[in-house]
């Protein structure tokens, strides 16, 4: 892994055998990904509607975990065993982790690729 970056990055890059660029253009979609199925999850969990928040959650699961970015996916695993018991307390509790789990994780991203280069939004 990187010294200046919990996820392995580089690691990533060499097993697809992609270049770094195109590395930070694939980590550029993830981060509008993660941030378009954000803003859906603070409307859907304001209306309480467990359906539409286990789909999107489900597609941040296996996004993260094809990613490598192991916390966001943990705490995935998390949400859908909340998801799974309808507790909405313990469903928002969560939820309102991954918002900072998911923030942390654009922002070392972002500066890891900004350290090399390359902006991404």
């Amino acid at each position: 892994m990187e010294s200046n970056c919990r996820y392995d990055l580089t690691g990533f890059s060499n097993d697809l055998g992609l270049p770094i660029e195109d590395i930070a253009d694939l980590f550029s979609d993830l981060i509008k990904e993660i941030n378009s199925e954000i803003f859906k999850i603070k409307i859907f969990l304001n209306e309480k509607d467990l359906e539409e928040l286990k789909r999107i959650n489900h597609n941040i699961k296996g996004i993260s975990a094809n990613y490598r970015i192991h916390d966001i996916h943990e705490e995935t695993l998390k949400i859908s065993n909340a998801l799974k018991n309808g507790n909405v307390k313990d469903i928002e509790a969560l939820i309102n982790d991954f918002f900072v789990i998911s923030e942390n994780a654009v922002s070392e991203i972002a500066s890891y690729f900004k350290q090399k280069g390359f902006i991404i939004t």
